[in-house]
């Protein structure tokens, strides 16, 4: 049962302080932060912010299950959905269906290739129409006239409307498979179009797609003016380097048709060599066989010419080889898929364009970013080459597992959206997952996985695998371990050897909160593994790591910080003791503690252990102000907060929380803390904040700023990123609003967000090193670049929302739902599988059940909360088949201990706890 009435809106309703200021400090991104400003403070209009809280959260729709959304008309206009595996370069699609943005050359412009697009062609009694399938006119072909799109990640569907007798949609996608790292990093992008015939009389179908052969596009140069994102965007977008089959970046290309048992394929090739050799692929899958018509030519030249031949005759027969382009030429190919549709039939073709570009390099080697890590900083390659040696082995690949891929993609799919999570907040946080798709990351053959903050407007936003920035990711490491533990190996590859980190790679200077960011994120690693091998590999460099952090700023080991300055993410230092920094500390002590005992080095599990424990009643004491934690700084300044309500105030708790560490401080501390946060930093409208030098909300909208001084005593040395809204705060802060049981107001802050990113177009922002002017794209949200990392903090609101624990090594796994606890149902993973958990109760009974939809999950205990006070008893089956196991009560919660069970695709665990 979902309640209304909480703590935080009832203090809301008696006073409501917000406080807004404009930042001065100084930072490595923003050139405006370089120098000071006045401080200005404007008091927000109270009567009018508790006015719009109190509509933000009693708004319809808000918990309930509501229904997809559809995005038409105005909300199209922002839509970037990158689609290409995870490391492989992207294709990023509008919201008028085009193939805007094509990123798989190695490159990171924002540049359109020509002539490739899809077409369609309906034939009845009466007439012949043709359209191109997107809105945008290309020529002869006429666009659509409109699109309603729905997102369900990794698939994205434009459902067509025109004057046609046949209806159409096309999706586009590519494979995500948790725990399946190689199948989620195919360099390629699925399509499936799905062709209805409503009327009573046979219709004539074609489907034409016509790709430009554009090996030789890897030699684009980048664009990094150092102007700004917008300005690096605009040179981008504005410099059309290819004009229809001509290009400076051309020559030497040719194609060809092929015809395979299952597969008609148009190839591109070329010949260049080393770094910009490449090959493409046009696909048409027929495993059934059934489109035997199905024709391809390699190249047209005359778009009218290949306009009236499809108009006419629905084909385009043509040669299916071509020679070798000249000098600043390549060729435009096409495959054409006729087929006929019964009264009532319905047809689905499939098709891809895959990509090979084994050998660019990805990364700082271009541009001027190499100094922040003092070396270079590039991938070598593509890891999809250790996979598949060249694009005829990947097809042929593709050819056979191209529909398992597209089952299992479609399986994840369904587990996430098939929760009981209101649909605006499960395509929240599906969305996000989008960044793993776009060209934040690269990975490379030699398996390193290469992570910019965000991606520029003609490059990478900020490289080197920025610590302090990724450490709040979780949904990378959540889905794909090998992913995360690749991650933190690279970061303990570069320790130094007094246990410094950089914090950007491959090496520079250490980062506080990054360094406890990557030793938390260690112990996530091993706790998402089958056991302790990874955890023992690691650990020299854990140990040295950790005890870096005591020596340095902890050197009397009495768990209070030193008064030296400490780098952060908010790109300038702090002194003394930040809680935003002495919680993280205290959490990678806690962290330490146990990995150390895991290993058995004792001795230093018990030290940690001491120090932990000091800190822990040293900040709750001192950093207490009696509402919240603050900063107690050093007596030379730096970037301080001081009496600041500051959204990471409790940044480690949040952590502490998803690694199963407990609380860190007294309950009433942290849950009056988070409720001061959303008090004074979430802001209702934004029409009297000044957010500072770089905004990423509008006035009239909502959402939480980083700082804020409730008692008007704001200091000169806060940071320049003060005022500015991150969407991160409502992730972390909404993950702890659920600990607590407030999801109301969990909901109102995320809810916030969605709304700002819902696709509709909006301009009007500043600054130069944040969004690129615009934004409201719902695939991946803003901050230094789009797509930016931090924004996968998002999958704490999910292991919140469940009250999810995990340790593969014990394989032990615990639900405690404080969404729905009656009804429950949610997506989860583990170290090799995934599926969906579902809770009931009723009648003094509860059913909680684990279905396996991928891979395998293995148990020997289970940690369930129930609502009774007398002690239950408890049957568990798996397939239907009783298993025998033992029964734990503490208090309300039920630990169920068994024999090892490792459930499989397909296996359902059920456990049913009488009380």
């Amino acid at each position: 049962m979902i309640c209304a009435k909480n703590n935080v809106l009832r203090l809301l309703l008696i006073i409501f302080v917000l406080v807004s200021e404009i930042p001065a400090a100084s930072g490595q991104v923003a050139r405006e932060l370089q120098s000071k400003e006045n401080i200005q403070q404007v008091i927000d209009d109270k009567d009018e912010l508790l006015k719009d809280y109190y509509s933000l959260s009693t708004e319809p729709g808000l918990n309930n299950r509501g229904s997809r959304t559809i995005y038409e008309g105005e909300q199209l206009t922002a839509i970037q959905f990158p689609v290409g595996g995870i490391g492989t370069g992207c294709i990023q699609f509008d919201g008028n269906a085009v193939p805007r943005f094509w990123q798989i050359f190695n490159n990171m412009t924002h540049d359109h290739i020509p002539n490739s697009f899809f077409a369609i062609r309906v034939k009845d009694q009466h007439q012949v129409a043709v359209r191109a399938l997107q809105t945008k006119d290309i020529g002869l072909f006429k666009g659509m006239q409109s699109i309603r799109a729905v997102a369900e990640f990794p698939f994205l569907r434009y459902n067509f409307k025109d004057d046609l007798p046949a209806g159409i949609s096309m999706e586009v996608y590519n494979p995500f498979i948790p725990t399946n790292l190689k199948d989620s990093g195919i360099p390629a992008v699925f399509y499936r179009f799905t062709v209805e015939n409503p009327t009573d009389q046979e219709l004539e179908i074609s489907i034409l797609a016509t790709q430009q052969n554009a090996v030789g596009f890897s030699k684009i140069p980048i664009v990094n003016n150092e102007v700004s994102f917008a300005n690096n965007y605009e040179l981008s977008i504005a410099r059309n380097p290819v004009s229809g089959n001509s290009s400076s970046l051309y020559g030497g290309n040719w194609n060809t048709i092929a015809t395979g048992s299952k597969s008609k394929v148009l190839y591109m090739e070329s010949g260049l060599g080393e770094e910009h050799f490449g090959q493409m692929a046009l696909v048409l899958f027929d495993d059934s066989n059934t489109l035997k018509e199905a024709e391809g030519i390699a190249s047209w030249t005359d778009e009218k010419d290949l306009y009236h031949k499809f108009y006419k005759k629905g084909s385009i027969k043509g040669k299916e080889n071509s020679d070798k382009s000249q000098k600043g030429k390549t060729w435009t190919g096409a495959l054409n898929t006729p087929f006929v549709l019964k009264p009532g039939e319905k047809k689905v073709v499939k098709m891809a364009l895959v990509w090979y570009f084994p050998n660019g390099k990805n990364g700082g080697h271009a541009d001027k970013w190499d100094a922040w890590g003092n070396g270079d900083w590039e991938g070598n390659g593509n890891h999809y080459a250790n996979h598949w040696k060249n694009i005829k082995d990947l097809m042929s690949y593709l050819e056979t597992k191209h529909e398992s891929l597209t089952s299992y993609s479609r399986s994840f799919s369904r587990a996430l959206y098939d929760t009981n999570f209101p649909y605006w907040l499960v395509e929240r946080i599906g969305n996000q997952l989008s960044i793993l798709k776009s060209r934040t990351i690269f990975f490379d053959k030699d398996n390193y996985v290469g992570l910019w903050e965000g991606t520029g407007g003609g490059d990478g936003s900020c490289a080197g695998n920025c610590n302090h920035v990724w450490h709040y990711a979780q949904a990378h490491a959540r889905l794909f371990p090998e992913m995360g533990r690749l991650i933190r190996e690279q970061s303990f590859e570069a320790i130094k050897d007094n246990g410094q980190i950089p914090y950007r790679q491959p090496a520079g200077s250490p980062a506080f909160d990054g360094q406890c960011g990557d030793l938390l994120g260690a112990y996530r690693e091993h706790l998402l593994s089958t056991d302790a091998s990874w955890l023992k590999s690691q650990y020299p460099a854990i140990k040295k790591a950790m005890n870096y952090l005591i020596n340095t700023h902890d050197d009397d080991r009495d768990g209070w910080l030193s008064d030296n300055s400490k780098h952060t993410t908010y790109d300038a230092s702090m002194t003394g003791n930040p809680s935003f920094l002495s919680s993280l500390y205290l959490a990678a002590l806690k962290a330490s503690e146990k990995m150390a005992t895991i290993v058995g080095d004792r001795e230093q599990s018990n030290e940690w252990k001491i120090i932990a424990k000091k800190s822990a009643m040293l900040q709750s004491e001192k950093l207490w102000n009696g509402e919240y934690f603050i900063q107690i700084p050093g007596e030379k300044r730096n970037t301080d907060y001081e009496n600041g309500c500051h959204a990471d105030q409790l940044l480690g708790q949040w952590w502490a929380d998803q690694l199963g560490l407990g609380s860190m401080y007294p309950d009433y501390k942290i849950k009056s803390a988070t409720e001061a946060v959303l008090k004074y930093n979430f802001k209702s409208n934004l029409k009297n904040h000044n957010q500072g030098h770089r905004t990423f909300a509008l006035p009239h909208e909502a959402g939480m700023v980083v700082t804020t001084w409730p008692n008007n005593d704001r200091t000169p040395y806060a940071s320049g990123y003060s005022g500015e809204v991150w969407t991160t705060f409502e992730y972390t802060i909404g993950a702890s609003l659920f600990k607590y049981n407030q999801i109301q107001d969990a909901l109102t802050i995320l809810r916030s967000g969605s709304k700002r990113y819902d696709g509709k177009l909006r301009t009007g922002y500043i600054g130069d090193w944040g969004n690129f002017g615009f934004s409201g794209n719902p695939f991946g949200d803003d901050e230094c670049g789009q797509f930016y990392g931090r924004a996968l903090s998002i999958w704490s609101i999910l292991l919140a929302a469940q009250g999810f624990e995990y340790n593969g090594s014990e394989k032990a796994i615990g639900f405690n739902p404080k969404w729905n606890p009656d009804n429950h149902v949610s997506f989860f993973s583990a170290a090799e599988g995934w599926g969906i958990f579902t809770q009931k109760r009723a009648d003094s009974k509860q059913i909680n059940t684990l279905q396996v939809r991928f891979g395998s999950v293995k148990l020997s205990k289970i940690n369930l909360h129930f609502d009774g006070k007398e002690g239950p008893s408890a049957s568990i089956n798996v397939n239907g088949k009783q298993v025998n196991a033992q029964l734990e009560i503490q208090g309300q919660q039920c630990i169920i201990s068994l024999a090892e069970v490792d459930l499989r695709e397909g296996d359902m665990l059920e456990i049913t706890i009488d009380y």
